[in-house]
């Protein structure tokens, strides 16, 4: 008869001892620890008015996924600051990550409405001369570096057009993708790790 109950398998009980107990327990709360306040992720969620309450596991694992990708997105800004051979991530690193990367594409034009910072000029100390001259040498070694990158970016732009990402995919190319379905897909995302 299909109405009857299934009879279901009783599953082994395993007996842990307490270490084993505090062990796992342990674990769980390394993987579900956040370094961002929970209080403060749950005011930005709050600030969706479809969402009404909030479970404390939901939260955390909310928190969670919000410190990922904000490791993630800074981990590829650092490296594309590296290739350019500085150690201070800058927007335009973060916009050049989110171009190029399309695990980031929804992050477009993010940064547009954000103003350009330009760096702050050092005043002299007035100790004396000395003190003058050493501020000037750092200036100038500065703007000698400032110039190079400049440089250095401009030959990089002409040599590469970034790859930006298309808006909509044209027919003919989904049309092509369907006949080219047999061949295995690359995800260079995946390749990363």
């Amino acid at each position: 008869m299909a109405w009857r109950k299934k009879s279901k398998k009783n599953a082994p009980i395993v007996q842990m001892s307490d270490e084993d107990v505090e062990a796992l327990e342990e674990r769980t709360n390394e993987l579900v620890h956040s370094q961002l306040p929970l209080g403060r992720v749950k005011k930005v969620i709050k600030l969706n008015p479809d969402i009404e309450m909030v479970n404390s596991e939901a939260l955390q694992m909310m928190t969670k996924a919000a410190e990922m990708f904000i490791k993630e997105l800074s981990d590829a800004a650092n490296q594309m600051a590296a290739m350019e051979r500085r150690k201070t991530v800058q927007p335009k690193d973060i916009d050049k990550v989110i171009k190029k990367n399309w695990s980031f594409a929804f992050l477009e034009d993010a940064l547009d409405g954000w103003p350009k910072m330009e760096p702050k000029k050092r005043k002299a100390a007035t100790q004396g001369e000395e003190g003058d001259q050493t501020v000037m040498e750092e200036t100038i070694v500065e703007e000698e570096e400032e110039h190079e990158e400049e440089e250095i970016e401009e030959e990089v732009d002409e040599n590469e057009e970034e790859e930006e990402l298309p808006e909509t995919v044209p027919e003919e190319e989904i049309a092509e993708k369907d006949d080219e379905s047999s061949t295995p897909m690359r995800d260079p995302f995946a390749e990363q790790f």
